[in-house]
This record gives structure tokens, C-alpha cells and sequence, in this order.
């Protein structure tokens, strides 16, 4: 290079002649792989809208205490008291797990119904 400043039409003409390199064995196989990322981050923000849709949903949906005691006394009894128990479970936690120890102790007498509206 002569060091002197280029002409604007010799600079225009050295840009026509700029030129990708061919493309290689592997562009399919690259191309593939963008796409099927961009499709798995596409799916997970859809899976995303309607996880957090339904949380919402199933939120307003929720029966209150009262109203779940009352769908659990339709069910057969041994039915009935394990969710009564899962419903300790989630009402009193510590409760639950004192008296988890007793549960399966055939002289233990534990109204599982009683301890659910105790803790109302």
C-alpha cells in the first residue's frame, strides 16, 4: 500500500468484490442444531405462559378448608382419613409429623378429623 487515501469509486469497487468463504460439509448440521435450540427455547417459554396461566387459575380455584373437609366425608373411611391426614399436612406440618410416629400403631386412637379443625 502506497499509503495515499483511496479514491471513493476504488473503494466502492474493492467492497463488489468481498466474498464469503464457501460454505463447509457441516452448515446443514449447524443449521439444524440453531433451529432445534431455538425451537427448545421457544417451547420453553410457552410452557412457561401456561404453567403460570394455570398456577393462577388453579389458585382462584382453591376450595377453602371447610369445603375440603366437607368433599373428603364422601369418600370410604380409610380414603377419607389418609386426606384428612394430607390435609394436616398441609394446614399444621408440625402437628402431622407428631403424630406421624403414632399412625400405624394399632392401639393408637387419633381422630385425624379433630386435629384438622383444631388447627382451622
Amino acid at each position: 500500500m502506497s499509503g495515499a487515501p483511496l479514491s471513493e469509486a476504488a473503494m466502492r469497487d474493492s467492497l463488489l468484490d468481498i466474498r464469503l468463504p464457501p460454505g463447509g460439509a457441516l452448515d446443514a448440521v449447524a443449521d439444524v442444531l440453531v433451529s432445534a435450540g431455538l425451537a427448545g427455547c421457544m417451547a420453553l417459554v410457552v410452557i412457561g405462559a401456561l404453567r403460570l396461566a394455570f398456577t393462577r387459575r388453579r389458585s382462584a380455584m382453591k376450595l377453602g378448608l371447610e369445603a375440603r373437609i366437607a368433599a373428603l366425608a364422601e369418600l370410604p373411611e380409610d380414603a377419607r382419613r389418609v386426606g384428612l391426614l394430607h390435609l394436616l399436612k398441609e394446614v399444621a406440618p408440625e402437628r402431622y409429623e407428631a403424630l406421624r410416629v403414632n399412625l400405624y400403631r394399632r392401639d393408637a386412637e387419633i381422630d385425624v378429623e379433630a386435629e384438622v379443625r383444631a388447627h382451622v
